[in-house]
């Protein structure tokens, strides 16, 4: 009898823009049972936190003035993550390292005065904990990388609205959730 796979964890984030001087706005990150918590980020609450791009405002729909009524400092955010997400932990992100460098403003901003700059998790790519389930049914590479297209786009389906962090992580959690049952195995989740 095979294991079951545990359900990994998924993140993402929304940003002010796609610059260098981008930060993140919005986060979400699923548990191990596939709950998802989710904030928005006061950029106020960091002086150098400046950039915005109204085309990126308009992709993800928060504004800078809802971000300042109702998002938390991010020393505070990163004070939560640290307690939900264990140091050498991996979670997986479909936006890989856009998404980790996010993370990493995050923590460098908002270090929760544990004396570290940086996330104490690692961040990967979705694609990484998706597709080998896929490879197992589907060995030509080709057709596996069309396959997990068509199951991209049968998730997308699945789930209501985009660019927003929690329904991108219900996407990746649904897209999770297609791939194990193309690929006939067994989940712990």
């Amino acid at each position: 009898m095979t294991k079951p796979i545990a359900m990994p964890r998924f993140l993402d984030v929304e940003a002010s823009s796609l610059s260098m001087d981008s930060y993140p706005v919005e986060i979400a990150w699923s548990d191990p049972l596939g709950k998802i918590e989710s904030y928005l980020i006061n950029p106020y609450a960091i002086e150098a936190w400046t950039d915005w791009d109204y085309n990126s405002q308009q992709i993800h729909g928060i504004s800078r003035k809802q971000c300042r009524e109702d998002g938390l400092h991010p020393e505070q955010l990163c004070r939560i993550m640290s307690q939900s997400i264990q140091p050498g932990e991996t979670i997986y992100a479909d936006g890989g390292n856009f998404d980790a460098n996010w993370v990493d403003i995050l923590y460098e901003y908002g270090n929760d005065r544990s004396g570290f700059k940086y996330a104490q998790f690692y961040i990967k790519h979705s694609d990484e904990v998706m597709f080998p389930l896929l490879t197992a049914v589907e060995p030509d590479e080709k057709k596996c990388w069309q396959l997990y297209e068509q199951l991209k786009l049968k998730a997308r389906e699945q789930v209501n609205g985009r660019h927003r962090a929690k329904v991108d992580v219900e996407y990746l959690l649904e897209l999770w959730r297609l791939c194990i049952d193309y690929g006939g195995v067994a989940s712990s989740g």
